[in-house]
């Protein structure tokens, strides 16, 4: 059973429910790190060696990207929230007497954000813990005078038992971007599950809202989603993962990231509105 490794920092919040599930939430990034199911399985894989470099985001969990995705942009790779200090924002909803727990986390622009992207921005980060399920929602409110335009992601790394004996299946006729290919290589993904054994870095443009995941060919996790046109699914395989300086090597089999994303087209967001993306996981089994 995969194993929580949550790090050493202050600001974590725990959330639990009348049903046994739990989860922890980092005040830094917005991140949730852990959620564990009433029979405690944990289904986030958090690395257990984190950077200690300042400034550096923590890898696993479920980071929070925003305004750019990745480094297609010219912000920093993946945005400016991961590395802010949140808040909350309202009442902690935690304990045994709560069937649904929740709690809701609230970031704006600073004087840092601003150097880098001039922009007036307000966001809400909301996680609901309920039987078997887990939501998080992101909410992003232009709060300046002028419109401007984003990226954004729910970057989720689950844990797996095996991601050589993973696949994730709903994928027929996606449109998909593979990545890993020097320029980006676009086809259809066909009618078979797609299956983890090396690097895998494909962007889904105009994604399915429901995906599953699959282990030993059998029902692992349902991931939904709502707001978010794309997906992304990844895992660094064997020869990157020796790579990174803030995971074992070995963990590339312990871990793929499914995450909902607005890559493809850009939300344009007008002065003092509000766009809303969601990703819900449920244990299947």
């Amino acid at each position: 059973m995969p194993t929580t490794h949550l790090p050493d920092i202050a600001g974590l919040l725990h959330l639990r429910n009348a049903h046994g599930d739990s989860a922890a939430i980092s005040l830094y990034g917005a991140q949730l790190l852990s959620w564990k199911t009433a029979e405690g399985r944990e289904h986030l894989y958090c690395t257990p060696m984190p950077s200690v470099k300042p400034g550096a985001s923590i890898r696993g969990g479920v980071p929070v990207c925003f305004p750019q995705f990745s480094g297609r942009g010219t912000l920093p790779k993946h945005g400016l929230v991961r590395n802010l200090v949140w808040h909350v924002e309202g009442e902690v909803l935690s304990g045994d007497d709560q069937d649904v727990a929740c709690v809701r986390l609230v970031a704006t622009d600073t004087d840092g954000t601003r150097a880098l992207w001039p922009h007036s921005f307000l966001l809400q980060l909301q996680v609901e813990l309920g039987a078997g399920w887990v939501s998080v929602a992101l909410n992003a409110t232009n709060t300046g005078e002028a419109a401007f335009d984003f990226t954004a992601a729910l970057h989720t790394y689950l844990a797996t038992p095996d991601v050589r004996q993973a696949s994730v299946t709903q994928l027929q006729g996606a449109r998909v971007l593979d990545t890993t290919i020097a320029g980006g290589s676009e086809s259809i993904h066909g009618a078979a599950p797609l299956r983890i054994g090396d690097e895998t870095d494909n962007i889904y443009f105009a994604a399915p809202a429901a995906l599953s995941l699959l282990q030993d060919e059998q029902p692992f996790l349902q991931l939904d989603q709502q707001g978010f046109a794309d997906s992304v699914i990844w895992n660094p395989g064997p020869a990157k993962a020796a790579q990174l300086g803030d995971m074992p090597a070995e963990d590339w089999t312990r871990m793929l990231c499914i995450e909902a994303a607005q890559i493809e087209h850009p939300v344009r967001l007008s002065p003092q509105a509000t766009w809303r993306g969601v990703q819900r996981l449920t244990r299947s089994r």
